[in-house]
């Protein structure tokens, strides 16, 4: 009589396993990726995030020419007193950003440089319309 034993099978990682092999190397292989892009773009991230915090209207308004893809254009700088007009290349509309020093905040209106009222805080202010 031979001795018959079976052939043992061997056993390897089951398809759970290598599910999770998969997802940890996808996550390992973002992380890498993250860290590479800090150490390329991260110096001139906090570039542009000083500049946004310095003049935020000047930030505002380079951007919507930035983002625009050539449709709007800066028409009119005043670093001095923070104030910004770009156009609308296709419609002309003008709109001017400028920064209210009383309330500390920025504003936008229509039309360049005269269309900032006098008194930006007095007229954002809710109450009763002088008539």
């Amino acid at each position: 009589m031979e001795n018959s034993s079976p052939n043992p099978q061997k056993k390897g990682l089951g398809p759970l396993a290598w599910v999770g092999i998969g997802c940890g190397g996808i996550v390992v292989l973002g992380i890498i990726g993250m860290v590479i892009f800090w150490m390329m773009a991260g110096g001139k991230i906090k570039e542009i995030a000083a500049d946004a915090q310095k003049n935020p209207t000047r930030f505002a308004a380079t951007t919507m020419v930035n983002v625009s893809g050539g449709q709007i254009e800066m028409v009119a700088q005043d670093d001095e007193n923070k104030r910004y007009t770009v156009r609308e290349k296709q419609s002309g509309k003008l709109t001017t950003f400028y920064w209210d020093a009383k309330g500390n905040t920025m504003g936008q209106v229509e039309g360049d440089f005269s269309a900032i009222p006098a008194d930006p805080a007095l007229d954002s202010a809710p109450g009763p319309s002088p008539n």
